[in-house]
């Protein structure tokens, strides 16, 4: 195993034992409460472009100053290294989780709506660290891994609904055109980027 692939086991791990993510994300009832609570995942979670096929860790929402216009996002185009290429479209699968202001289930901080495993279990609201430990644990028993992003038109629809972001996932195994090294160098990205969610306050 590489050094990175090490490296980037240990972020996994370290992942799974935060417990200290607790928002005070007061009630959303506007556009304005809905795009600060949108801010709280600038740069936390990497959105993926289908048109460009491109995968973007380091970015900027930039959000009309008037009601008209949808939310654009802005790569730095001095990161280039944290944008990823030839990431295709089929790589990126819905995932039905949806990340949710806990004011919406009665609750303070983050949480995330996990659907059941099959059709016949119901949906469960979790803090947002339970649920996503569960995630991963839940996909490491298929041999898989929990890669979660954001889908750039997704937020097209964000304004008009209740305040969530549905997750989407990178599936490695539709990545055999890229290196272990490059997969390596997502999953590390994608580990950093929820940290940083569970070290904000």
């Amino acid at each position: 195993m590489t050094a990175l692939a090490l490296n980037v086991d240990a972020r996994w791990h370290e992942l799974q034992h935060q417990r200290d993510l607790n928002w005070d994300l007061h009630a959303i009832t506007d556009r304005a409460q809905a795009i600060a609570f949108l801010r709280r995942f600038e740069n936390r979670l990497c959105i993926y472009s289908s048109y460009v096929e491109k995968l973007y860790s380091n970015y900027s929402f930039v959000v009309p100053q008037d009601e008209q216009g949808g939310i654009t996002i802005l790569p730095d185009e001095m990161a280039w290294h944290d944008t990823f290429h030839d990431i295709p479209a089929d790589a990126v699968e819905p995932t039905g989780v949806h990340i949710l202001p806990g004011e919406a289930v009665g609750f303070d901080g983050l949480y995330l709506k996990v659907p059941g495993e099959s059709r016949l279990i119901a949906s469960r609201e979790l803090p947002f660290q339970e649920g996503l430990r569960l995630l991963i644990e839940r996909y490491r028993a298929r041999d898989e891994h929990f890669l979660p992003v954001l889908v750039k038109g997704d937020l097209r629809e964000y304004e008009a609904r209740m305040p969530s972001l549905h997750l989407h996932r990178i599936n490695p195994a539709k990545l055999a055109h890229c290196s272990r090294l490059s997969i390596d160098a997502i999953r590390g990205v994608i580990a950093e980027h929820l940290l940083a969610l569970f070290r904000q306050h």
